[in-house]
């Protein structure tokens, strides 16, 4: 029969057992990206954030831990820090947390909040005061881990009527080069670079401005965002405000599909007999737009010529010439051989297009050929 002590240890190894066997609590950071305390008198005055954290669990409490990363303004010397309990289903306010909280008024930056489990939510509202009474803001969220990408896309950026800013936070422990590439529609209008350190960020005003684009007018637009470390994902945002009205909408970077790699360079050679080129009168001369390519062209027969394609900045020869002890067709006496090359890289625009060129000494009626760009 089992005795008191032996039941009491068999408990014991039981419930020793149990937690060894139980999944580990993990830890997960929620960061909002942009919060400031721009007090009146501040530059770009004035600004505030007001945050909540809330607790998602109806049966636990949950510390949390809060760092305000400043990136903006005269930043205290270390990172300040509040930790606070919450209770199943609290939620806790924080007005204007960066002076309330961590006393760092007249400065901007990020807060990430780290709590064991998931079970955190963190919202807040950036605003700004009216005159006259009330204020004019903009939602801004907290984002988990997951939404940190390497590249991302910020979609329904304006100009003109409305202003763009776009932010980026690295909560990384690693410094980082980011890249904005500002599109409207399919066309590129400009880059910017940015060199964040760890745990910092930035936000590049009228984003149009800064790439020499602040005349455009449009809706449409997008900016893609790429960190120079495919394994360290930003936190990225556009903030589009209305210019009448100040009204401001939040624009969360979403991951975006990775660019495809540059295409291999290539080179064709190009033999020329009379009266052919060889690849280009039977079949095209085949390359690949935005791959680096280079034409050699050589003959094995007789002197020749190539007109050119201008719409690929391809440009001209009349001499293109086999080694020859005696040319009696284009003079008498021996010469080395003569070849033309020709390096260009096929635009995008240029894709399923072919292009017809032809020999400049015997014509296009004679001696002709095509060039396709895959």
């Amino acid at each position: 029969m089992e005795t008191k002590r032996q039941r009491h240890l068999r408990l014991f190894l039981a419930a020793a057992l149990a937690l060894l066997l139980a999944p580990p609590l993990f830890s997960d950071t929620v960061t909002l990206p942009a919060v400031t305390s721009l007090p009146v008198g501040s530059a770009a005055s004035p600004f505030f954030s007001d945050v909540r954290v809330f607790n998602t669990s109806y049966t636990s409490s949950v510390s949390v831990t809060a760092v305000y990363r400043c990136f903006l303004g005269t930043c205290p010397g270390s990172a300040p820090q509040v930790s606070f309990t919450l209770g199943p289903r609290e939620s806790k306010p924080f007005d204007d947390m960066v002076s309330s909280a961590f006393n760092a008024a007249s400065t901007a930056g990020a807060v990430e909040f780290t709590a064991a489990g998931d079970g955190v939510r963190v919202t807040s509202r950036l605003y700004s005061p009216v005159s006259g009474g009330g204020t004019n803001g903009m939602f801004v969220p907290g984002m988990k881990s997951s939404d940190a990408h390497a590249t991302s896309v910020l979609t329904e950026l304006s100009n003109g009527l409305f202003r763009t800013n776009v932010g980026i936070y690295n909560g990384n422990d690693t410094g980082v080069t980011a890249t904005i590439k500002l599109y409207d529609g399919s066309t590129l209008l400009g880059t910017q670079s940015v060199v964040l350190g760890a745990r910092s960020g930035t936000q590049v005003n009228r984003i149009f401005n800064a790439v020499g684009q602040g005349d455009r007018t449009t809706t449409n637009a997008f900016a893609v965002v790429s960190s120079d470390n495919p394994n360290l994902g930003l936190f990225t945002y556009g903030a589009v405000i209305d210019n009448a009205t100040a009204d401001s909408s939040f624009v969360a970077g979403a991951a975006d599909a990775l660019a495809p790699s540059a295409p291999t360079p290539q080179t064709v050679n190009v033999s020329l007999v009379n009266y052919s080129f060889t690849p280009g009168t039977s079949s095209p001369i085949q390359v690949t737009a935005g791959a680096s390519t280079t034409l050699v062209f050589e003959s094995t027969q007789g002197t020749h010529g190539f007109s050119g394609i201008s719409p690929l900045g391809i440009g001209s020869t009349n001499n293109i010439a086999a080694a020859t002890d005696s040319d009696p067709y284009y003079g008498n006496g021996g010469h080395p051989a003569v070849t033309f090359t020709a390096t260009f890289t096929p635009p995008e625009s240029a894709r399923g297009q072919t292009f017809n060129f032809f020999c400049t000494v015997h014509g296009a009626g004679l001696m002709s050929g095509t060039l396709h760009v895959n």
